[in-house]
Parts: structure tokens; C-alpha cells; sequence
């Protein structure tokens, strides 16, 4: 992917450790602990784990999205935002995921690559079902972020996943 006139202002504090992105905290971390995070989410016993990292994940991008959105008057159209958003998630290290087809009512976005789908393979191998639910989440926030609608007004389902042995990650939308 190539960038456009889309930036990301990354900057580190080395006397105070910190790592910002557009002017929000940040935290790396490795795919260890964040496959180990995500296995235990998904094992938890008595709440529905997966549910609250997607929603996590959609309340951050929501803001983070609307923030960025505000310190870019320049982006103007849907598609622009929406460019914007791809070429942050790829920035970010997160994959290359198209958000060209979606639009206020939902649609379709797909991924040609995905962190989590690489990270899960080289620490646990193939699995049978859909891995990523963060992206699930970012699509989400990011979209009502876009069409400033308030946090969850957006169902994300993943329907085909690398990990499974198909070409690309897809993702359904759908407005709710």
C-alpha cells in the first residue's frame, strides 16, 4: 500500500516512555501477548469476552477516529475518511484492509493481509474459525466515526478469514 497525503504524527518521549500517534497515548506490544490476550478473552467462562474486545476496540477507534477526523478538515468526502482509516490501520502494522465498499448502511470491507491472522499462525498455527476481532471492532468505530453516529450503530461480522484458508479476511456491515 502506498501512503497518500495521509499522516500519522508518531512521536516518542524517551524521558517519559511515551508513544503518541496524532496526539493519543499508545502502547505496543508483541504478538505474544497479544494472541495470549486474545486466546484468554476467547476462553473466558461466564461473559462473553470476544464481545467486549470488539466493543473496546470500537469505543478507542471511535474516538481516536473522530479526533483525527477533526484535526484534518481537509478530509471532506466518506471515501476520503474512509482512505484515511485503511492507510491508518495499515500504519499501524495492523494489515491492508479496503474500506471502499462500505458506506452509511454498511457493506463489505476486506483484508489481503491481517497482524492478528500472522501473529495467531506463528504462535498457535491454522485454526477453523475467524480471528479477527479487533479489525471487527475498528471497522465499527471508525464507520461511526465517518458518519458521526453515536457507539454502536454498527454490526461487524467476519465471514472468511486467512487463518481458514481463504485469500482474504471479509467483513460484513451492516448498519443497526
Amino acid at each position: 500500500m502506498e501512503f497518500s497525503k495521509y499522516v500519522f504524527d508518531k512521536r516518542f518521549s524517551p524521558e517519559k516512555n511515551l508513544i503518541s500517534v496524532s496526539g493519543a497515548l499508545v502502547s505496543l506490544h508483541c504478538h505474544h501477548f497479544n494472541c495470549g490476550l486474545l486466546k484468554a478473552i476467547e476462553e473466558l467462562k461466564g461473559i462473553d469476552g470476544l464481545t467486549l474486545f470488539v466493543k473496546t476496540t470500537e469505543e478507542v477507534y471511535r474516538h481516536f477516529f473522530s479526533d483525527y477526523l477533526k484535526q484534518h478538515p481537509e478530509l471532506t468526502t466518506p471515501a476520503d475518511k474512509l482512505q484515511a482509516a485503511s492507510e491508518m490501520y495499515y500504519a499501524f502494522g495492523f494489515g491492508k484492509l479496503n474500506l471502499s465498499n462500505l458506506n452509511e448502511q454498511g457493506g463489505t470491507a476486506k483484508a489481503t493481509s491481517s497482524y492478528y491472522v500472522t501473529a495467531w499462525l506463528a504462535k498457535y498455527g491454522r485454526r477453523h474459525t475467524p480471528v479477527c476481532y479487533f479489525t471487527c471492532g475498528f471497522i465499527a468505530g471508525v464507520l461511526e466515526s465517518v458518519f458521526t453516529k453515536p457507539i454502536g450503530s454498527y454490526k461487524v461480522k467476519e465471514t472468511k478469514c486467512l487463518i481458514t484458508g481463504s485469500d482474504f479476511c471479509e467483513f460484513e456491515v451492516k448498519a443497526i
